[in-house]
């Protein structure tokens, strides 16, 4: 009997992919790619407005990373091909015009942190712990992580984890942006994740996405590149319908009504 790898939780308000490989800390399969780059082409054709938030089965681990004993099975050039697909589509899953949310239930590492940062926002359990261990083993994070931890955190804390391989507790995570917000204790992670995605998702996506292209270009500098596209986003997101319905509803003193096209 094929042992279940993934759940896709279809709801009005976002799509819930969880990893169903408890035993095996949530690791990544090349299956579990298959159900996320389903969830993205899904999203990606839509425009309703709803969001993905990913999640591992049970309290021990979001995902331990790539699974190893797969990998052992497979000759170099699957090796290499499934390393190469896991990276375009978490490269893909980060640029998709969606809000996409982490809710990280236990450690994140390896892959499984790649794939956490690769979502737009992260919210986290207390006990979870973060890390890039490749180092240990003496190779690099191959799923994009070189790319997306010094984009999150800045490069000289990004190279002080990818050096060390050390464990991040949730604390020193939140501290340095690694993760956006903790869980509180009286409320599922899930139910607080679908919360966090509602108040983003609420609002205009056209504004909402031009805010994140503008965000991506800007940088530790103020730059005429970063200034140029909030110009340009500014211009596309005035002009849309949404705009002119949140303006209409706030001199109506109504709740605006978004098309999120």
């Amino acid at each position: 009997m094929t042992e279940s790898t993934y759940t896709i939780e279809d709801q009005e308000g976002c799509i819930v992919f969880r990893i169903t490989r408890q035993k095996r800390l949530n690791a990544i399969t090349a299956d579990i790619l298959d159900g996320l780059t389903s969830c993205v082409e899904t999203l990606e054709k839509e425009s309703g407005g709803r969001g993905l938030i990913v999640i591992g089965e049970g309290d021990r681990a979001f995902c331990a990373g790539t699974d190893l004993f797969e990998v052992q099975t497979m000759s170099r050039e699957q090796s290499d091909a499934k390393t190469n697909r896991a990276r375009d589509l978490f490269v893909r899953l980060n640029k998709a015009p969606f809000i996409s949310i982490a809710a990280i239930n236990g450690l994140a590492f390896g892959g499984g942190l790649e794939l956490a940062l690769a979502c737009v926002f992260r919210i986290s359990a207390q006990h979870a712990q973060f890390a890039l261990p490749e180092v240990k083993l003496g190779l690099i994070p191959a799923y994009a992580g070189t790319q997306f931890l010094p984009a999150v955190v800045g490069p000289s804390r990004a190279l002080d984890m990818l050096v060390t391989g050390r464990s991040v507790p949730v604390d020193e995570a939140y501290q340095m942006g690694l993760i956006n917000r903790v869980a509180t204790g009286d409320t599922p992670l899930l139910e607080q994740a679908k919360e966090y995605l509602s108040t983003i998702t609420q609002f205009s996506q056209v504004a909402v996405n031009a805010i994140r292209e503008s965000v991506a270009v800007a940088g530790m500098q103020i730059t005429e590149e970063g200034l140029n596209a909030e110009r340009e986003n500014v211009i596309k997101a005035g002009k849309s319908e949404d705009a002119k319905e949140g303006v209409n509803a706030f001199r109506e003193k109504r709740t605006a009504v978004f098309k999120h096209r």
